[in-house]
């Protein structure tokens, strides 16, 4: 192969055709379906298996039913929203920055001017402004559980680095460290959409 996967991956979001980038890497379609699959499949974050996570508790435990919903299983509360961060990263680590970028009005910045309409709006209506006030006037008892939360999400994105969804690559970025202020961007950018309009 004469391209490597960050390369092929980066020539499809530029929107390249597939058979244009077998023919630079030097191989079939036959070999460049086996290579996505392989790409997409070593990206998805191991559901099974234990992990050390400095800053918990206790142990923390997330089982998957048979319908792979995550259930979180903790001895205190701080964890447990730890662990609903995780999982929740584990299964949209990639619609989550989406929100976020939405909801901030930083979508331009990966997506190209397509998305510059929507960043005015967003920045116009000042959500990441409104998030930012509302930290402030949350309960201690609140913002311990985001805190908690947001810590579970950043945990699985550090231990992600390297294999991101691969949505990352194909866009050419690493999302940046989450925030407690990003949820609730995203609730008001929700909020937003479904009565402020």
């Amino acid at each position: 192969m004469n391209l490597s996967s960050q390369e092929m991956l980066r020539r499809l979001g530029l929107g390249e055709s597939i058979a244009t980038i077998c023919e630079a890497a030097k191989i079939a379609r036959s070999e460049f379906d086996a290579w996505w699959r392989a790409e997409c499949q070593r990206r998805v974050p191991g559901a099974q298996g234990s992990r050390a996570i400095v800053g918990l508790e206790h142990k923390v435990r997330i089982e998957r039913d048979a319908w792979g919903i995550p259930h979180v299983h903790a001895q205190s509360e701080r964890d447990l929203f730890f662990g609903f961060g995780y999982a929740t990263a584990q299964d949209r680590l990639f619609q989550l920055d989406h929100r976020r970028r939405k909801a901030r009005g930083r979508l331009a910045e990966i997506l190209g001017p397509e998305a510059v309409e929507s960043d005015v709006l967003h920045r116009t209506i000042g959500l990441a402004q409104i998030a930012e006030k509302e930290w402030t006037m949350l309960p201690a008892d609140v913002r311990d559980r985001l805190t908690a939360y947001t810590a579970g999400i950043n945990a699985l994105m550090e231990e992600s680095r390297g294999r991101l969804p691969i949505e990352f690559d194909l866009l050419g970025y690493e999302p940046e460290p989450w925030r407690e202020t990003d949820s609730l961007a995203i609730m008001g950018e929700f909020r937003w959409y479904l009565m402020g309009r």
